[in-house]
């Protein structure tokens, strides 16, 4: 790749790997306007930002500082790497086939869990979860994991998405009877026999990010 400047390999990193300026910023836990001022030169990333931001954009700190040196990470540190798509829960209100889903993520982030190519990420958004779970918080669930019970899900109740803990209540061959249950007493406890519940998938990763704010 030609040298250019700082700003300059920023930027090009950042649109090869898909990232728009504002999820660039939401993973590492700035604003997207210090993004856009790394891209312009204005200011320059240092510290734990540009740590975060080299690992985002898969090359090194001192490749994106001065243009020298090896550009990208070592193969086997991203060998096992995922690609998970993140959603808001807003846009997980519109799940029916789970695949055009998936094909519709404009925003991602990067996992070296176990988790199948059907993974997606959440940004929780209230306070059912709480205290274990804050809203803001990004989640990373599996389709392809069955819930066992106190996992805790992702699941539409009535057409609406929801983050639960998984209860199971009665097994019938194919059928089964569950509850799906909040952390925060103030939120109701939601019942598949009373409820339409559809399970999207098991939490495998949570995240908290430091607020730009």
């Amino acid at each position: 790749m030609k040298k250019t400047s700082a700003g300059g390999r920023i930027r090009a990193r950042r649109k090869s790997l898909k990232f728009t300026q504002q999820a660039l910023a939401e993973r590492i836990g700035v604003s997207h306007v210090a993004v856009s001022q790394w891209e312009k030169e204005e200011t320059v990333p240092r510290g734990e930002n540009l740590l975060r931001l080299a690992e985002l954009l898969q090359c090194t700190a001192a490749w994106i500082i001065d243009g020298d040196g090896e550009i990208f990470i070592a193969t086997n540190k991203m060998e096992n790497t995922k690609i998970v798509p993140l959603f808001s829960l807003a846009q997980i209100s519109n799940f029916s086939e789970q695949k055009m889903l998936l094909q519709q993520a404009s925003r991602f982030l990067y996992s070296d869990e176990q988790i199948s190519d059907m993974a997606l990420a959440i940004i929780l958004d209230d306070n059912a979860m709480q205290p274990e779970y804050q809203a803001g918080e990004v989640m990373i669930f599996d389709p392809l994991i069955q819930p066992q019970p106190s996992d805790v899900v992702l699941a539409l109740a009535n057409g609406q998405p929801v983050v639960r803990i998984f209860r199971l209540q009665i097994q019938h061959y194919d059928e089964q009877i569950f509850s799906l249950r909040p952390l925060n007493d103030d939120f109701p406890i939601l019942q598949s026999s009373k409820n339409k519940l559809k399970l999207i998938g098991t939490l495998l990763e949570s995240r908290r990010y430091r607020s730009s704010r």
